[in-house]
């Protein structure tokens, strides 16, 4: 018989249950019909622009929380709305941006930028003792070397403000004189300078405020400022080792909240990058003198780093390679060139989230002093 004549006389019933027998398209039954609502276990996963990182902060939160942003002159509408758009993780105040001139008006700034943003604030600012404080007329500024109880005094000066972090102690070894930190390190020889440095970490915890020991590896033995330029220190390793690192270890083992990366050209470190900007540096850090904090970066725009990089790729460098928060000191606009570079460089994958992650991580486990 012809099959297509044979077809023909199949019931509708036989001719389904033969369709299905040999894998046509016939009916199926419910069981077997894709359901309209995707399943929880097939739901896709969210994108990493999507994902909450670390205190459930949004990836935007997270870009925002690992730039330190100064800005010139008093607090406006403008750079509040700024603020609160990008969500910058820390303020920086220096005196060359001018941003107030009294203890009411410095609180009151610092009060309202941190009531801008919906996590953490670091606020900081320099309070050395000698020719770095803040000029306030109600902050004490002890004369070098300022020990611990002049540390206390001037640190709960500035913390009653609403500061929570002094950007010291100063850590480096000078060479003499000549040296560019001259008047601002503790001494000539690492042993004196180390114990110096232990007592201000511990008087600024005693304050209740961050520490932050700089200019990692050691910016003593050089006339060149990083104001200007980048300064080549032609140190062995050996050298590097028993003279500057001493102060940096007396302030790790104080406890020391930060550390912050000098911009520096060490050869024996690295042949092409600066120190702040080579992975070796914090690997150095991290596992030749076991700090676990966060590192910070000095100001991007100086110009020891923007004679050859902008600012924000220099940023993005510095987070790729371990650091944890990169600071921006006066202009708001390269603050918003490094936030955009940031995230780009998240997007394309060069930047991974798990690395940022990581940077927030370490913010984040500062404690609240």
């Amino acid at each position: 018989m012809h099959i297509g004549a044979a077809i023909k006389r199949l019931t509708p019933a036989l001719l389904a249950a033969l369709l299905i027998s040999c894998g046509g398209t016939g009916a199926v039954s419910s069981a077997s019909r894709p359901s309209s609502t995707p399943s929880a276990a097939s739901s896709p996963s969210p994108s990493p622009t999507q994902q909450l990182g670390p205190g459930g902060l949004t990836l935007n939160e997270e870009i925002g929380a690992v730039i330190m942003v100064g800005f010139r002159g008093s607090l406006t509408n403008a750079v509040l709305a700024d603020w609160k758009q990008r969500q910058f993780g820390g303020l920086l105040v220096v005196n060359l941006n001018h941003n107030a001139t009294t203890a009411a008006s410095m609180k009151s700034l610092i009060a309202t930028v941190r009531a801008a943003d919906r996590h953490r604030l670091i606020a900081a600012t320099d309070q050395e003792g000698g020719q770095v404080c803040l000029a306030i007329s109600t902050v004490p500024c002890d004369p070098m070397p300022v020990g611990k109880s002049g540390t206390i005094q001037m640190a709960r000066a500035i913390k009653s403000l609403g500061f929570d972090l002094d950007l010291g102690p100063v850590s480096d070894v000078c060479s003499g004189p000549s040296s560019i930190m001259w008047g601002r390190c503790y001494g000539t020889s690492p042993g004196p300078v180390a114990t110096a440095v232990g007592a201000v970490v511990d008087g600024i915890h005693a304050a209740n405020m961050l520490s932050a020991a700089k200019h990692f590896p050691g910016h003593g033995d050089t006339s060149v400022s990083s104001e200007t330029q980048l300064p080549r220190i032609n140190e062995s390793l050996a050298t590097l080792q028993a003279r500057e690192w001493p102060p940096f270890k007396a302030a790790i083992a104080h406890g020391t909240d930060f550390v912050l990366l000098g911009h520096l050209y060490y050869p024996v470190i690295d042949t092409v990058h600066s120190a702040d900007l080579s992975p070796v540096t914090i690997r150095m850090l991290r596992s030749d003198l076991g700090f676990k904090g966060a590192i910070i970066s000095d100001d991007m725009e100086m110009g020891a780093i923007t004679n050859s990089t902008p600012a924000p790729e220099a940023a993005v460098e510095f987070l790729v390679n371990g650091g944890d928060m990169v600071m921006i000191a006066h202009d708001l606009s390269v603050a918003n060139a490094t936030y955009d570079a940031i995230k780009a460089a998240v997007a394309s994958g060069r930047l991974p989230r798990s690395r940022l992650d990581q940077a927030v991580a370490a913010l984040q486990a500062l404690p609240n002093r």
